[in-house]
């Protein structure tokens, strides 16, 4: 049965982000995960209905995959908010940065306590989430 992963990015980083759930298709690719994060961006600005909607998703997760572009380290509130949450919910946190970007900055929400994000590496990923 695979593991329930609540996925926290940068919004512009959704086409990406739709690139690894597709692969999470895929028959022949040994990548399974229960993708319990949001498909679509909430329709509001009101913080206090956006944690509503959020806060139950990163609660009922195994896993929190917190996936690093190169303006990630720039989010100021989502981003750190999510994994803020998951690691008060003592859910592990893992972070990898996209193919496209090895040399992203990590969050400091991520540096200040110590997860310490991979390159792009599917096997890697896999191992982890299993």
């Amino acid at each position: 049965m695979s593991k329930k992963v609540f996925l926290s990015f940068r919004g512009e980083d959704q086409f990406k982000v739709n690139t690894l759930r597709g692969l999470a298709q895929f028959k022949n690719v040994s990548f399974e995960m229960d993708d319990v994060s949001l498909r679509t961006a909430i329709n509001s600005k009101e913080e206090a209905y956006i944690k509503k909607i959020i806060r139950p998703k990163i609660k009922s997760c195994d896993i929190c995959l917190c996936l690093i572009g190169e303006n990630t380290h720039r989010s100021r509130q989502w981003v750190p908010w999510e994994i803020g949450l998951a690691l008060e919910e003592k859910k592990p946190v893992i972070a990898m940065r996209f193919y496209d970007s090895a040399n992203a900055q990590t969050p400091s929400i991520l540096f200040n306590n110590n997860i310490r994000p991979f390159n792009w590496d599917l096997d890697n990923l896999i191992g982890k989430v299993k």
